[in-house]
């Protein structure tokens, strides 16, 4: 019996902690616009919390390929068009976010500086 109630006590507080963080859980809208290989200022750093949908509407003045090695994210942007891609935060961290034009794809270009910074702290 009394194994019983410690057992349902520790599944009630399990789940008022699970729920109580998917409640806390926010839309995040980030609009992207890449200029010349670069993005203004106030668009370099992206924070959101673990379990946030984060939304991005990403739009280019050339094509190229926009992605986060850690997400397993790989976009490709037309130029003029918006791309939107939507996820959630599942991982915490500090990541970068590279573009890849697609004049550069294939010449060994690999790797450049960061587009922006993506960072994902914990709820």
């Amino acid at each position: 019996m009394r194994w019983e109630i410690l057992t349902h006590r520790y599944l009630f507080l399990f789940s008022i902690a699970f729920f109580s963080s998917q409640l806390c859980a926010e839309s995040r809208l980030f609009n992207i616009q890449i200029q010349d290989g670069k993005v203004p200022p106030s668009e370099r750093v992206m924070r959101v919390k673990k379990g946030d949908q984060v939304i991005w509407k990403i739009r280019s003045d050339a094509e190229g390929e926009l992605h986060i090695h850690a997400y397993q994210i790989d976009l490709t942007v037309k130029p003029g068009v918006e791309k939107k891609h939507v996820f959630t935060a599942f991982a915490t961290g500090r990541y970068r976010v590279e573009w890849h034009p697609e004049n550069e794809r294939g010449k060994g270009i690999h790797h450049q500086e960061s587009l922006a910074s993506f960072e994902v702290f914990p709820n």
